[in-house]
């Protein structure tokens, strides 16, 4: 997925097969609307990087709404993957025409992409909460971008042995963490907000103990030459007993501090994702001098809620649109991806329109990639929110990588 890739085609197929790619029904009425085009942009987008083209359409088949696939001939291991980690894929199915001209759906199994049940994701419920299937999406185009970058530039799957490492600078209570455990990765995230870091423990905690996973929580304070920069949780959990007997473990990590003043304390280099979701309004932000560092309005406030000023600053002095706290942050998070890692993100468009922010992103130095470049990711969330999502790349080789 280069910065001039566009979705994948399968113009003039030979032995052409077709498929349909059934919509998860979303309970989100808005988002529900645009769930079949952007799972189409999604497939295209991923199927394209892979070297796997298909035309992909929306079809409506019997009145619900698929996604339709003709390429050029059978979808390989990677393919079905792709579908399977799929935003809002639910099922597959090759279409054939029968004898007498009907046609029919014939089910595809799927393989299983998840090291954990669902339920990890769907449970919470708060306001201000990103919208998981969105969260997917990130994700999905994100490691399609880092394994598929130019040669020597994202290095593919990680050396054997390491599994891929996620960096959430504005976690929340989590939902891109879990999301990363479920994909196999170990994820650490940073939030400021202490009552959003407690509510995350309880209920991470508590899911784990209902699942009876093999798990430990360590907790304590976050602090560099002596200074408390806040406080640090980190939970090993591994997926099944036979994985914890054979010692794998993944590691999350949650840091609640400011989000612009966490350098000193992740290595640099150290991270091949930073997928995250930048402030619509009020949800997130990093203490400017002065400030309380405490969520103006509380968890009541969500994304999409008022209370700043026109700079986009609370009462607090605290960053409130994504623009002031992405110059401030940037600097810090950057150097944290190493050479060929990948940077996801969705953001307000209201507040900072598309060429600002991929101007602001090559100013600290990342090249931003063509996905979403045609708005065929961009969606409503309400009337002040218009979602849309960007990837750019730290540019440089992976340590490691052979010449390409």
């Amino acid at each position: 997925m280069s910065a001039s890739d566009g979705a994948g085609r399968a113009d003039g197929m030979t032995g052409a097969r077709r498929w349909a790619v059934l919509v998860t029904p979303v309970a989100n009425r808005v988002y529900a609307g645009d769930a079949p085009r952007l799972l189409a942009a999604e497939l295209a987008l991923v199927l394209g990087a892979g070297g796997a083209p298909a035309d992909v359409a929306v079809e409506q088949v019997a009145g619900l709404p698929y996604v339709v696939l003709t390429t050029p001939g059978d979808l390989d291991d990677r393919s079905r993957r792709a579908v399977a980690a799929a935003s809002t894929a639910h099922a597959l199915f090759e279409r054939r025409t029968l004898p007498d001209g009907a046609e029919a759906l014939v089910p595809v199994p799927l393989p299983a992409v998840d090291l954990y049940d669902d339920d990890l994701l769907t449970i919470p419920k708060y306001p201000g909460k990103t919208n998981e299937h969105v969260t997917r999406l990130l994700l999905h185009l994100a490691v399609a971008a880092l394994e598929y970058g130019p040669a020597g530039a994202a290095g593919g799957a990680p050396a054997a042995g390491r599994r891929l490492r996620l960096l959430d600078p504005l976690a929340g209570r989590g939902t891109t963490l879990h999301l990363a455990l479920m994909a196999g990765m170990d994820a650490t995230g940073v939030e400021v907000d202490a009552g959003e870091v407690d509510a995350h423990r309880a209920f991470l905690v508590r899911w784990l103990r209902t699942k009876r996973l093999k798990h430990s929580v360590d907790a304590g304070r976050l602090t560099v030459a002596g200074t408390r920069l806040g406080d640090r949780l980190r939970v090993q959990v591994s997926p099944s007993k036979e994985a914890a007997r054979a010692g794998d473990v993944q590691v999350l990590e949650v840091l609640r501090a400011d989000t612009a003043a966490v350098g000193p304390v992740l290595a640099d280099g150290s991270f091949d994702l930073l997928v995250t979701d930048a402030p619509y309004g009020v949800q997130h932000g990093s203490a400017r001098p002065g400030g309380r560092g405490a969520r103006a309005g509380g968890g009541g406030a969500g994304r999409d809620g008022a209370g700043r000023d026109g700079a986009g600053r609370d009462g607090a002095g605290r960053d409130r649109g994504p623009r002031d706290l992405l110059e401030r942050a940037l600097p810090v998070w950057v150097p944290l991806l190493r050479r060929g890692g990948v940077l996801a993100m969705s953001w307000n468009t209201h507040v900072l329109p598309r060429p600002e922010l991929v101007a602001l992103l090559e100013r600290h130095g990342l090249e931003v990639l063509a996905a979403g470049e045609d708005g065929a990711l961009a969606h409503r969330v309400d009337q002040a929110v218009h979602r849309d999502l960007v990837l750019a790349r730290r540019p440089g080789r992976a340590p490691g990588a052979a010449a390409g």
